[in-house]
C-alpha cells in the first residue's frame, strides 16, 4: 500500500469536523479503533477489522460484532491512548499514535438498557503485517473489505424481539451481523471516506 493512499484518507478526516459530545452528557468515556489494512488480493479493497464479543451474561454487548475498544482508564493520557491500549489488549495489535488517521463522530447510545457511555471512534492504519490474537473478552475476528460495507447485497435487517422488539438496519457479511453502535460508526466512516481512493499497491 502506498503512503499516498494513506495520506489521502488522512486528509479526508482532517477536513471533516467530528461531532463532539459535552463531558457533562457522558457518564463514561470509551474509545474504539476502526483498524484498516492493505487488501489481501490484487485489486481488492482495504479491509476493516471487526471482532466478536464473547458471550457474557449481563453484558449488553454480549456476542456482538464490534470494533476493538473499551472504557477510558484514568491512566490513559487521552482517548487515542484508550483506543490504542484497548486494541492491544483485545487483539494484540500494536498501533502507534502516528498510525491514527483521524476520528469519527462521537456516539452516545440512548437506551434504558445501556449505560450512559460516550464512544469516540478512531480510524487507524495497520502498516505492518501483524497477526490478530484475540483475548478472553472476544470469541473471534474477521477482516471485511471496505467495499462490502456499502454493497447492497450485504445489507439486511436485524429484528430484536427482546428487550426492544424493534428492527435495525444491518450488514450481514458471511454470517457476521453488524448492527447498532458499530453499524452507525461504519456508516459515518463510509460517509467521511466518500469515494474510496484507488489502491495502487
Amino acid at each position: 500500500m502506498t503512503p499516498d493512499w494513506v495520506s489521502r484518507v488522512r486528509s479526508r478526516f482532517a477536513d471533516r469536523p467530528a461531532d463532539r459530545i459535552p463531558e457533562s452528557d457522558c457518564g463514561i468515556r470509551a474509545a474504539v479503533t476502526l483498524v484498516l489494512r492493505s487488501p489481501r488480493e490484487i485489486g481488492g479493497s482495504p479491509e476493516v477489522l471487526l471482532v466478536r464479543r464473547a458471550e457474557v451474561t449481563g453484558d449488553p454487548w454480549s456476542g456482538h460484532v464490534a470494533l476493538p475498544g473499551g472504557r477510558r482508564d484514568p491512566e490513559d493520557a487521552d482517548l487515542v491512548d484508550t483506543a490504542r491500549r484497548e486494541t492491544r489488549e483485545e487483539t494484540d495489535l500494536r498501533l502507534e499514535r502516528r498510525d491514527y488517521l483521524g476520528r469519527l463522530a462521537e456516539i452516545h447510545p440512548r437506551s434504558e438498557h445501556l449505560p450512559s457511555i460516550c464512544v469516540t471512534p478512531f480510524v487507524a492504519w495497520l502498516a505492518d503485517d501483524q497477526e490478530v490474537r484475540v483475548n478472553r473478552e472476544l470469541s473471534g475476528h474477521v477482516w471485511v473489505p471496505v467495499t462490502a460495507l456499502s454493497d447492497p447485497s450485504y445489507r439486511s435487517t436485524l429484528i430484536r424481539e427482546a428487550p426492544s422488539n424493534r428492527e435495525f438496519p444491518a450488514i450481514d457479511f458471511e454470517g457476521h451481523v453488524i448492527w447498532g453502535l458499530t453499524f452507525a460508526i461504519l456508516e459515518d466512516f463510509l460517509q467521511a471516506l466518500g469515494e474510496l481512493p484507488r489502491v495502487d499497491g
